[in-house]
């Protein structure tokens, strides 16, 4: 099961998202030798209050499938603690992770199990996301230190770093692994490729079932025919 720390408190019908997915390293106990955990870190923007968040894992899988598990526990959250209504998420756009048909078919079912509207906007190459590195940066900084400042210390994977930093900073922090990464691929059916995706600039899923796409911000939504 997914862990969660810090519950989140604000309320809001509506919030925005910032979100990115770098790779982090850091040096393991007394041994020296460096292990890797996936790390999606962001920042979230409420009616009534913002925050910052980070969901770390020991899968340093970067799929569709392990970046919406990244995600999962927070979006959940938002809907049942906060009442959100409508989530828009901003991110970059490699097609291996945010823009692709399983984010597609997961943006749709979780719209409707949830009874939410629910955007994806898609950053080109280039535009930075601001906010979002700088949560990364820190988060990054607060495990270096954690290790630096203790280097004898057996630091064996994930949740022994987010056990080291979690009462030092107000990052709030998600971790899941690689059965939660593995659960949710199980349950995707066979999809089928929608065409043009890779030149979608926004993504609409609605409470009602169907998905929209823009090539350009200032385009009109289109209704996609897809089969899932």
């Amino acid at each position: 099961m997914i862990k969660t720390w810090k519950y989140l408190t604000h309320s809001s019908s509506a919030l925005q998202i910032i979100l990115r997915a770098p790779l982090f390293s850091f040096l393991l106990g007394a041994f020296y030798f460096e292990q890797h955990i996936g790390l999606q870190t962001g920042h979230v923007w409420l009616k009534d209050g913002s925050f910052s968040f980070g969901c770390i894992s020991d899968d340093t899988n970067h799929m569709a499938e392990a970046a919406w598990t990244g995600i999962q526990s927070l979006l959940i959250d938002l809907v049942h603690e906060n009442k959100v209504s409508t989530i828009n998420i901003i991110s970059d756009s490699p097609v291996s992770q945010y823009r692709n048909k399983t984010i597609m078919y997961l943006m749709k079912t979780f719209a409707m199990e949830h009874d939410i509207t629910l955007k994806w906007i898609y950053l080109e190459s280039g535009h930075g996301k601001g906010v979002a590195d700088a949560v990364g940066a820190a988060l990054k900084r607060k495990f270096d230190d954690a290790v630096n400042f203790d280097p004898d210390n057996s630091f064996e994977n994930a949740l022994d770093l987010l056990n080291a930093v979690e009462n030092s900073t107000d990052i709030k922090m998600f971790i899941y692994d690689k059965s939660d990464i593995d659960q949710l691929k199980k349950s995707l059916p066979k999809l089928t490729t929608v065409k043009g995706t890779t030149t979608f600039h926004e993504l609409l899923a609605t409470k009602d079932g169907k998905l929209y796409a823009k090539e350009l911000s200032s385009d009109n939504e289109k209704l996609l025919k897809v089969k899932f």
